[in-house]
């Protein structure tokens, strides 16, 4: 063998975990259901219903995160790539909220809705880079996002929709598991 090329094998081999579906699909589900905790205080039209999708990105940050680490089992570059990528969701709706929005350049309505969809495009790259469940939950943001904007009466087939993903999560992971055994 020549000296220049790589020596390989299991002591030089490094293979990324993954996230254990029971965790996968437990963290997409709570959330999906933080999600409809949300859809469902639009549709009763509340107070703090702007609020909630603000501080939903910490708590999506947080799940990320954990599920980064689960991936790598240490504090790598996927760990801290997703640390980054919510504080930059994070970043972009306080900027919405604190200059676009006091300025008068957008209505409250707007900004909320403004930031419902930055937080779905969050989750829907955190899907396409990390866990394909988390891609589900942007969905789900940015149907709800959609449908606030355009006819909230339909509000209620956004709970129905994500519902029914939720099913298909916990369906999906129970014939993995019972394929696989």
């Amino acid at each position: 063998m020549p000296a220049n090329l790589p020596v390989s094998g299991p002591a030089h081999q490094t293979t990324p975990h993954h996230v254990p579906r029971n965790v996968a699909t437990a963290l997409a589900v709570i959330m999906m259901l933080l999600a409809l905790i949300g859809a469902g205080a639009s549709l009763a039209n509340l107070s703090w219903t702007e609020r909630y999708w603000l501080y939903l990105v910490p708590v999506f940050g947080l799940i990320c995160t954990i599920a980064a680490w689960f991936h790598t089992r240490s504090f790598d570059r996927t760990v801290l790539r997703q640390i980054l990528h919510w504080l930059a969701v994070g970043v972009v709706i306080a900027v919405d909220y604190r200059y676009l929005s006091r300025s008068g350049e957008q209505t409250s309505g707007a900004t909320g809705l403004s930031s419902l969809l930055i937080l779905a495009l969050g989750c829907l790259l955190a899907g396409i880079h990390l866990e394909w469940t988390f891609a589900l939950v942007g969905l789900l943001l940015m149907m709800t996002a959609i449908i606030v904007a355009v006819a909230q009466e339909y509000m209620a087939l956004v709970l129905l929709i994500g519902l029914a993903l939720i099913a298909v999560i916990l369906v999906a992971y129970y014939l993995k598991r019972k394929w696989t055994a």
